[in-house]
């Protein structure tokens, strides 16, 4: 199974791509979808979702993952935000992808153990978790790499929870 971890954003969005073998997760790839500035919105939200979908078709993943947006005193920015991901998730949806979404104090928790955790701690246990010789950059792929090990921890942890009648 390969799950596409996506870290939402206008800018650059970032994605991870993970293989599970057996009990452990393995890196494939990494990187970012990025947008210029001096493009309008339509075309720079149209970049993210051709991205998002070439990379989803490109490493034939089985699932997705979502960081979901955080909410802060910008408006604006969570507007900006709350765009890019609905394109990242048009992209995963037309790949007929059903896509988790997570928070980021979950990731966080889920990764280091710690739901308030920085970038930098976050980047490395993503680094000894797919034992990298060094943490991914840029951060936002590594953001990405993060949310699919979410994905993929949770996923272990419903499997092994009673079905209920």
């Amino acid at each position: 199974m390969r799950i596409l971890g996506i870290d939402p954003g206008l800018m650059a969005t970032g994605w991870g791509v993970i293989a599970i073998d057996g009990d452990r997760c393995v890196h494939l790839a990494h990187g970012v979808v990025r947008t210029k500035p001096a493009n309008g919105r339509i075309e720079r939200l149209v970049v993210i979702r051709d991205g998002v979908l070439a990379v989803a078709r490109e490493w034939h993943v089985d699932a997705a993952a979502i960081e979901s947006s955080f909410v802060g005193n910008n408006s604006r920015s969570a507007m900006t935000l709350g765009e890019a991901r609905a394109a990242a998730i048009l992209a995963l949806a037309d790949s007929g992808l059903i896509v988790s979404e997570y928070a980021p104090a979950m990731v966080k928790q889920t990764v280091a153990g710690y739901g308030r955790g920085e970038k930098a701690q976050i980047a490395e246990m993503v680094r000894m978790q797919l034992g990298l010789a060094v943490v991914p950059s840029p951060a936002d792929a590594a953001d990405a790499l993060a949310v699919a090990i979410t994905c993929w921890a949770h996923g272990r942890i419903e499997s092994r929870l009673p079905v209920a009648d």
